[in-house]
């Protein structure tokens, strides 16, 4: 017996995440990311949220070639 939602994978791999799920998480938009992860028995999928690629922190982010980094650790680039 299953609890929750039971999606089918199609030919190329891809599944439906159910509406409710979407609008729970505001994965409304088309471009909405998510990330996935495998413990080697199930597949983890959370909502992308971007942060710092130095300390992880998620304010003050500012984008530099395509990598977001917060402007405390900027600064603290800015000065070595």
């Amino acid at each position: 017996m299953f609890s929750g939602f039971i999606r089918e994978i199609d030919s190329v791999g891809r599944i439906v995440i159910p509406m409710q799920i979407r609008k729970e998480l505001g994965l409304i938009e088309r471009g909405s990311k998510v990330e996935l992860f495998s413990d080697g028995k199930q597949i983890l999928c959370r909502k992308a949220v971007e942060s710092c690629v130095f300390c992880k922190g998620e304010a003050d982010l500012v984008e530099f070639e395509g990598k977001c980094i917060c402007k405390n650790c900027l600064a603290k680039i800015k000065d070595v």
